[in-house]
C-alpha cells in the first residue's frame, strides 16, 4: 500500500535572527499564510500544481486496483484486500478512498481556476496553466464515470455515471479552448482526447471519432509522480514487494495453439513487458507448490529481489511497464484515439478501417503490423467478443479464439492500456466474459465487480441518496 511521512515543521520564533556565515535571517511575519497572499501572479503555477497533485494522487490508485480486479494483474501477494480484488469482490468501504481523493481533485482544479481569475482576471483565460486545470478537472470527472457505478455531487441525489461524463465534457471544452488561447498544442490535444473518451462513455461514437481524430497517435500526456513523494503504486508494490504480478494474466500465460506453446511475451511485443523473476521448480500446471521457487538470477539486486509472490502461492512475474518509483501513468494517449476509431469501424462492419488503425497502434510501438491469420479473422466480420476467457491452466485454452474483429480489439486494447486503469471501464462497457467467473488465482465470483459504489461514507453523511438501493442494499 501506498505509504505517506508527515515532517514536522521548523519552529519560528519571531523577532530572532540568526547569523550564518555572514548571512542575517530574520522572521519578520511568522504564522500561517493568509489566504489572500497567494493571490499573486508568480505562486499561480504552483497553485496548478497542487491541483495536479491532487489527481496524481489517485491514478496510480486506479490502475493498481484496477489491475487487481481485472486481468491487468494478478494478485500475488498476502494484504486482505489483494484476496479480495482477485476474487472480484469490491465493496462500499473498499471505494471510499477512490471516492474522496477524485472529487477533491475536481474540486481542486475548480478552486485553483477560481483563484486564477481573481488573480490574472481576463488574461487567466489565455494561459497554459488555466488550460492545464481543465485537463485535471475533466480528467477527474471521466475517471469517476468509468469506475462508479452511480455518482453523487455535493452532497445532491443520486445521478447515473453518465453525469461525470456530461461533466467532463464543458471541462475538456475548456481545455481544449484555453488551450488554442495560450497556443499550447499539449492542452488542446489533451482537450481534444478527453472529449473522445468521454462521448465514448456516453455512447455517442461519431462525435468520439470526431474528437479523436484531431490527436496525433504520438501525443501523450500523463499523471505525474515523484521517487521521493507521491511515487507510483504499481511500481512499489511489484518491483519494492511482490504483491502483485503478471503470472497467469493473459500477458504471461501459456497457451496451446497448433501445438506449439506461445504467449505473449514469447512474440516480443513491446507493450506489455515483464520479467520472469522465479519460475515452479515443479514445471506442471498447476506447480506443486510445496517444491517451490527456483529463482531466474534477473532479479537480483532490483527491488526485492522476490522469485516468489509475497501471499507464497505464485511465482513471481514481475511487469516491467513502470520500472522506477517516479514512473508517469498515461491518462490520454494518441494511440487510444486510435483504438477508438478501430472500435467504431468494428460497430460499422469496417474490416479494412479496423485494421489500417490496429496497425498504426501497433506500428507506434513497434510491434509490427497484424499476421495474415488476423487479419483474415478481422475480414470474418465483427464477429462475439470472447478472447481469453479460459480457466488459469487449460490445456484448451487456445489464442484461436481470436477470431474476428471484437476479439482483435479486446486484445489491441488490453496490451495499448495495459496497467493505465482503464481495463475496468473496458470490462464493464463491453459486459465482457472475464466478468463471468473469470480468474486468474484462485476461485472468482460468479459476477465478478465491474463498477465500484458510492461509499458507505456517502451514504452516512448525505440524507438524499441515504435510503435509496445504492446505500441499503
Amino acid at each position: 500500500m501506498k505509504q505517506r511521512t508527515r515532517f514536522g515543521l521548523w519552529p519560528l520564533i519571531a523577532g530572532f535572527s540568526v547569523l550564518l556565515s555572514g548571512c542575517t535571517l530574520e522572521v519578520l511575519n511568522p504564522g500561517a499564510i493568509l489566504d489572500e497572499d497567494l493571490n499573486t501572479p508568480d505562486l499561480m503555477p504552483i497553485v496548478v500544481a497542487g491541483s495536479s497533485a491532487e489527481l496524481n494522487d489517485i491514478m496510480d490508485g486506479y490502475a493498481f486496483t484496477g489491475g487487481l480486479l481485472t486481468e491487468d494483474l494478478s494478485g500475488t501477494g498476502s494484504y486482505f484486500s489483494t484476496g479480495q480484488y482477485r476474487l472480484g469482490r469490491f465493496t462500499r468501504e473498499d471505494s471510499e478512498g477512490f471516492w474522496e481523493q477524485t472529487h477533491e481533485a475536481a474540486w481542486a482544479s475548480g478552486e485553483a481556476w477560481a483563484r486564477l481569475q481573481t488573480v490574472l482576471e481576463s488574461a487567466a483565460s489565455s494561459t497554459s496553466d488555466a488550460a492545464r486545470l481543465w485537463y485535471l478537472m475533466g480528467t477527474a470527472h471521466q475517471r469517476l464515470g468509468e469506475n462508479f457505478c452511480d455518482v453523487v455531487y455535493d452532497k445532491g441525489g443520486l445521478q447515473p455515471r453518465t453525469a461525470s461524463f456530461d461533466s467532463a465534457i464543458i471541462a475538456f471544452n475548456q481545455a481544449k479552448a484555453i488551450g488554442a488561447a495560450a497556443s499550447s498544442a499539449t492542452y488542446q490535444s489533451a482537450g481534444w482526447g478527453g472529449l473522445a473518451q468521454a462521448h465514448v462513455g456516453l455512447g455517442d461514437w461519431s462525435s468520439a471519432v470526431a474528437a479523436a481524430g484531431n490527436v496525433a497517435t504520438d501525443f501523450v500526456i500523463e499523471a505525474i509522480y515523484h521517487q521521493a513523494a507521491n511515487s507510483n503504486q504499481v511500481y512499489n508494490e511489484t518491483w519494492g514487494r511482490a504483491e502483485v504480478g503478471v503470472w497467469a494474466t493473459p500477458i504471461a500465460r501459456q497457451y496451446n495453439k497448433a501445438s506449439e506453446v506461445v504467449n505473449y511475451k514469447s512474440t516480443g511485443d513491446p507493450r506489455v513487458p515483464y520479467t520472469v523473476c522465479g519460475e515452479w521448480t515443479d514445471t506442471n500446471r498447476p506447480p506443486d507448490v510445496t517444491l517451490g521457487v527456483t529463482p531466474t538470477g534477473t532479479c537480483t539486486g532490483q527491488g526485492s529481489g522476490a522469485t516468489q509472490g509475497a501471499g507464497g502461492l505464485t511465482a513471481h512475474h514481475r511487469q516491467d511497464k513502470y520500472t522506477e518509483r517516479g514512473s508517469n501513468v498515461p491518462t490520454i494517449s494518441g494511440t487510444e484515439m486510435r483504438l477508438i476509431e478501430a472500435e467504431n469501424a468494428v460497430r460499422n462492419g469496417d474490416a479494412a478501417t479496423f485494421i489500417a488503425k490496429i496497425n498504426e497502434v501497433r506500428a507506434h510501438h513497434g510491434a509490427g503490423a497484424l499476421s495474415a491469420a488476423d487479419e483474415a479473422a478481422a475480414n470474418s466480420g465483427a464477429g462475439a467478443l470472447n478472447w481469453d476467457n479460459c480457466s488459469t491452466w487449460a490445456a484448451d485454452c487456445d489464442v484461436n479464439v481470436i477470431d474476428d474483429m471484437w476479439s482483435i480489439l479486446d486484445r489491441e486494447r488490453y496490451m495499448t492500456l495495459w496497467l493505465e486503469g482503464r481495463r475496468f471501464w473496458d470490462l464493464h462497457r463491453w459486459d465482457h466474459p472475464f466478468l463471468n467467473g473469470g480468474t486468474l488465482i484462485g476461485p472468482g465470483e460468479p459476477r465478478r465487480a465491474s463498477c465500484m459504489p458510492i461509499p458507505e461514507i456517502e451514504c452516512t453523511l448525505n440524507e438524499n441518496i441515504a435510503n435509496t438501493s445504492v446505500c441499503t442494499g
